[in-house]
Parts: structure tokens; sequence; C-alpha cells
């Protein structure tokens, strides 16, 4: 069966997270400072349970790899990847670096939602 057909140019990733795996990772700072932007940790560390914001992070930073075509270890940093809150409007991606030339002029939209257990993002660039 053939594959869904996108217009040219746009592109998605999805990706899903243990957030209890994010908890046991967290309790190492070097996964924390390799993974997560300034802005991104002081977001997470302040709410009651950081580990749910930053696995609905990663998870976010891993779909927009897979939408980039870009796995780890292509050149693109997860740090080059930054989820931003937007209050009650829900996520948006802010990419730097080579993840944004990447992106080609393409616009990111992102949806981050929970379980009790796992965290699920999906990108859409186009």
């Amino acid at each position: 069966m053939p594959a869904a057909s996108l217009r040219p140019g746009v592109s998605t990733g999805i990706d899903a997270i243990s957030i209890e795996r994010i908890r046991g990772a967290a309790q190492r700072k070097p996964f924390l400072e390799r993974v997560f932007t300034e802005r991104e940790l002081v977001y997470s560390l302040k709410h009651r349970d950081p580990y749910r914001r930053l696995a609905g992070r990663f998870a976010a930073k891993e779909a927009c790899l897979k939408a980039l075509t870009a796995g780890m270890g292509r050149g693109i940093d997860l740090r080059d990847i930054e989820v931003v809150g937007l209050g009650l409007q829900g996520h948006s991606l802010e990419l730097h670096g080579p993840a944004k030339s990447r992106l080609k002029g393409r616009k990111a939209h992102l949806s981050i939602t929970y379980s009790k257990e796992y965290a699920f993002a999906f990108v859409v660039l186009g």
C-alpha cells in the first residue's frame, strides 16, 4: 500500500517517551545540559512534576528530528531544537543553527500530549 502523500516540502515526525525514563535520565546533570536549553530547564523545573514537561520536550525534539529527516549524529544538536510554551495556546518550536537551516523557510507546528506514563509529540513542517 503506498504511503500517504503530503504536499511537496511538508514532512512529519512523531515520538513517544516514558516519563519515568526521563525522570531517571534527568538525575544526571550532563543529560540535562546536553538535551535541554536553559529556557526549557527553567520552565520545566518550576513545575510540580518537571519530568512530565521534560519528557514532552524530549519527545518534541525527537519528533522534530524525524520531520527534518535528521537523526541523531547528523549535525543537529538537541539543543538546536527548542520547545517554547505559549501559555493557553500550547507550544511552539524555535529552531537554531543547523536545525533552522534544514527548515528551509517552512514553519514548524507542534502538538504535545500526555498519558499517565508517556509523553507524545507530533511535528509538522510545512
